[in-house]
């Protein structure tokens, strides 16, 4: 699940779409018609997204090496810049798997007023995803009918089941988007980014991608870096192309059961509210008790499976640890209310989603083709990392059986592109710290900033931090980068005692 970041139930996501589609901002479209495209019409929006948007849809190549073949098209929306505009800038929320229509308005509406009065703000769903020609690769209502089977095996017999899931879903895959498959990757979105750059009649173009999107970006730039005017990448995925995507996740597992230490270090911290425990020690066997207890009997649609992934949910932004936890307690005391709650029940976005993430990954670069590889890292990690670790291979186990062959990895760079500024939370689980890292030294270009002993996932403008903010928009104002690496202050951490969150 994880990689998916900020377009994976991600509780922040959904603050943010809220601000996207509320308040007068959304409400009230641009006086004056949208400027004119060369490539794109201008019209109403689909019904979901912010109707302070314009939107379009572009064909582009399926195969970018034969131009004149076959298409598919691209939803594309507008957030115009409210005075003389200055550029455009492109973003992407992440995945792979998320849907950046809708992020075009949420970006504006937290921009400042002179940069939102300089910049049109463009957002596009990328192929296979959303308003953008969607693939699906089971029946999810069937496949993903919860409670789900239980992500941590017992036996080998129990791993040969979870793993005949994983080859159902790939040859689901195969059945209902074989045709898409080999051309879903992050080349294949870069390309396409690059034909709306175009459409768009824009000979350079801005952008700001958190998550994945921080890696669509830097393969972006590496192809195209006469194209780019600025760039600001968010939680950043560590592109190395010997981990793209197998090791990636390996260092996932590990980062996340960092992050819950964090969690249950606090969680101890507010024993008084909380009632999970004084120690952290006490936490971990609470959460033992309601797997435990879930494992014996559901609640309603909550099994073990459900219950592992709103940890894995909650580690995202630690506005989401209060609810976690009270959902834990109240579960523990005979209500189950609370964490069915919690539940988040299957749906088209979320398979078509998760169907996209799956194609891409297992699209951008090797995988194992012997179970024994997987077999042998996962149980070692999950000894000592057990909140991410079987969950997260579950999840990427169809790669082992993906039906189109791998690419060879994209090495970076970052030859030619222009400064760029990177923000990397410190304690950041989806993309460890260790990826800011990498992207910083694959880009000679780059500043990073890092927010110390933060680990909230997307920073700049999904969990907004002034320090950060200042620098970010100091850039784009004029292109201004730090004059050397920059730190920044995380923000302060819930308050259960008092009710009140960041």
């Amino acid at each position: 699940m994880v990689i998916r970041g900020l377009a994976a139930g991600v509780a922040m996501l959904g603050t943010l779409a809220a601000l996207a589609t509320a308040g007068p901002a959304a409400t009230a479209l641009p006086e004056a018609p949208p400027r004119v495209s060369p490539g794109l019409a201008w019209g109403t929006c689909p019904p979901d997204l912010s109707r302070a948007l314009r939107c379009g849809t572009l064909d582009v190549p399926l195969d970018h090496t034969r131009p004149d073949g076959p298409t598919t098209s691209l939803g594309v929306s507008l957030a115009q810049a409210t005075g003389t505009k200055m550029g455009t800038i492109l973003v992407n929320p992440g995945g792979p798997g998320g849907q950046g229509m809708w992020l075009a308005a949420a970006v504006q509406r937290a921009l400042p007023a002179d940069l939102r009065a300089a910049y049109d703000i463009v957002g596009v769903d990328p192929r296979g995803n959303g308003h953008s020609s969607p693939i699906q690769c089971v029946d999810t209502e069937a496949f993903d009918k919860a409670p789900k089977p239980d992500p941590v095996p017992r036996s080998d017999a129990d791993k040969q089941v979870l793993l005949a899931r994983a080859r159902a879903y790939a040859e689901g895959c195969a059945a209902r988007a074989g045709a898409m498959l080999p051309y879903l990757s992050t080349e294949a979105n870069a390309r396409d980014l690059d034909a709306v750059r175009a459409a768009l009649g824009e000979e350079r173009i801005g952008y700001i991608g958190w998550s994945y999107g921080t890696y669509l970006g830097a393969v972006y730039g590496h192809l195209y870096p006469q194209r780019v005017d600025r760039m600001i990448l968010d939680s950043i995925v560590d592109p190395s192309p010997e981990g793209i995507w197998y090791g990636v996740n390996l260092g996932q597992d590990i980062a996340f059961q960092a992050r819950w230490r964090d969690f249950t270090r606090w969680a101890a911290r507010h024993d008084a509210a909380l009632r999970l425990g004084a120690t952290p020690d006490g936490v971990e066997d609470s959460l033992a008790r309601v797997l435990a207890g879930v494992r014996a009997a559901p609640a309603g649609p909550v099994g073990p499976a459900e219950v592992y992934d709103m940890l894995s949910g909650a580690m995202y932004d630690d506005d989401g640890w209060t609810p976690l936890a009270r959902a834990l307690r109240a579960y523990l005391d005979a209500d189950h209310g609370p964490i069915t709650k919690l539940y988040e029940p299957p749906s088209a976005d979320k398979a078509n989603s998760t169907a996209i993430y799956t194609a891409v990954e297992c699209a951008d670069g090797p995988w194992p083709r012997d179970w024994a590889v997987w077999n042998r890292d996962a149980d070692a990690l999950h000894r000592a990392n057990p909140i991410l670790t079987w969950p997260n291979t579950w999840l990427n186990a169809p790669c082992q059986f993906w039906p189109v062959a791998p690419r060879e990895p994209v090495r970076l760079t970052g030859a030619g592109l222009p400064g760029v500024l990177l923000v990397q939370a410190e304690r950041d689980a989806a993309t460890p710290m260790i990826g800011g890292v990498a992207m910083h030294r694959a880009l000679p270009t780059s500043r990073l900033v890092t927010v110390t002993d933060g680990g909230n996932h997307g920073v700049f403008v999904f969990n907004p931090n002034k320090c950060v903010a200042d620098i970010a928009h100091a850039y784009l104002r004029d292109r201004t980068l730090p004059a050397s690496d920059r730190t920044c202050a995380a923000g302060a951490a819930p308050d259960p005692d008092t009710g009140k969150d960041r």
